[in-house]
C-alpha cells in the first residue's frame, strides 16, 4: 500500500488552482520578484493520529503547466476508517491579503464528507494503482515521484497560495496540514 502522504500531496495539487485555460498561447521567461519558498507544517495537536514528517517539492515555484515531484513521509498512529472528512482551505494572496477560494467544482475551498474514497480514486487516477480504505497505522514513505500540473488561467505570472487540510470532524481532528506555495504560470495569456 502506497503512502497517505502521496495522496495527500495529489489531493493539494489537484486543489490549489483556480481554472484551466484552453486559450493560452506562446511562452515567456518569467522574473520571480514575489517568490514565496515551499513550505508546510503540521497544523494539529501534537497527539494527532496523521502526522507529516517530511515533504519536498521541487522545483519551486511550482510550474504551471509542468512537472512538480515530490516525497513525503507521514506517520498514523490508528486504523484510518471511511468516512473520513476533510475540510479544505484554500488561499490566494492578492495585493497582502489573503482571499479564500470558493469551491467550485470540487476545486478551492471544499468540505469533503469521505475524504477516504476520493482519495483512493485520486491515487487510482494519478499513479494507475488501487488502494482503499482502511489505511493502516504506520509509518509511511512516498518516493520521490512526478505529477503534471496542467495550463491553469492565473491572475499573474506568479501567484501565491496557502492551503489547510483538517481531516476529521469538529468531534475528532485527526490531523491539519498547511502548504504555503507559488504558482507560476509559464504561457502568456491574452485575457489578462
Amino acid at each position: 500500500m502506497k503512502s497517505c502522504a502521496y495522496v495527500l500531496i495529489a489531493l493539494f495539487v489537484s486543489n490549489c488552482l483556480l481554472e484551466v485555460s484552453s486559450q493560452m498561447h506562446g511562452s515567456k521567461s518569467l522574473t520571480f520578484k514575489k517568490f514565496k519558498k515551499f513550505s508546510w507544517e503540521n497544523c494539529g495537536k501534537p497527539d494527532d493520529p496523521i502526522s507529516m514528517k517530511a515533504l519536498h517539492v521541487y522545483p519551486n515555484p511550482i510550474p504551471s503547466p509542468g512537472y512538480v515531484l515530490a516525497s513525503a513521509s507521514t506517520t498514523i498512529s490508528i486504523i484510518l476508517h471511511s468516512a473520513l472528512p476533510a475540510n479544505l482551505t484554500l488561499e490566494r494572496e492578492v495585493a497582502g491579503a489573503w482571499v479564500k477560494i470558493p469551491c467550485v467544482d470540487d476545486l478551492g475551498s471544499c468540505y469533503y464528507p469521505d475524504a477516504c474514497d476520493r482519495l483512493a480514486q485520486l491515487f487510482k487516477a494519478t499513479t494507475g494503482l488501487c488502494i482503499d480504505c482502511p489505511f493502516k497505522a504506520g509509518d509511511y514513505v512516498w518516493p520521490s515521484s512526478g505529477v503534471y500540473i496542467p495550463n491553469f488561467l492565473l491572475p499573474d505570472k506568479l501567484t501565491n497560495f496557502r492551503l489547510q487540510i483538517v481531516l476529521g470532524n469538529s468531534e475528532k481532528e485527526l490531523g491539519c496540514l498547511k502548504f504555503y506555495f507559488s504558482v507560476a504560470s509559464l504561457l502568456q495569456h491574452n485575457e489578462i
